[in-house]
């Protein structure tokens, strides 16, 4: 019976690797459990000259809102944001510069009716 020691010792030493978890489990940070995505409010005018009016609200840097069966002749963007739209509905192929303070803009006739999507950034035009 010499291996019964040997035996409880490699089973001591298999059950201290092999020990239950530890009881300060790891914390994820406040941060990485929270929505850190900001909104703007953009008034979407189907009128130059900011007439017939509805506002939208698009999360700023990464959402692309779809602005399907909507006609635009005006926009109002707040300060501090800019906006761009995109002929497309998914942000990409042709867009108009850059929409931001003094934060309204009138569309030519010719583009009305020419966006179909739209995406802002915080920061005013030219800090992108």
């Amino acid at each position: 019976m010499r291996f019964t020691p040997a035996l409880l010792m490699l089973a001591t030493a298999v059950g201290i690797a092999t020990a239950a978890p530890s009881v300060n489990p790891l914390e994820l940070s406040a941060r990485s459990q929270e929505t850190t995505e900001e909104s703007v409010k953009v008034d979407i005018c189907s009128e130059k000259h900011w007439e017939d009016c509805h506002s939208i609200e698009v999360q700023i840097q990464h959402e692309c809102y779809s602005l399907e069966d909507t006609t635009v002749g005006s926009i109002k963007v707040p300060a501090g944001y800019r906006c761009r739209f995109w002929s497309s509905t998914q942000c990409n192929g042709n867009s108009t510069p850059d929409i931001g303070e003094p934060g309204a803009w009138d569309f030519r006739e010719d583009m009305r009716g020419n966006q179909n999507s739209i995406k802002c950034y915080e920061g005013p035009i030219g800090s992108g």
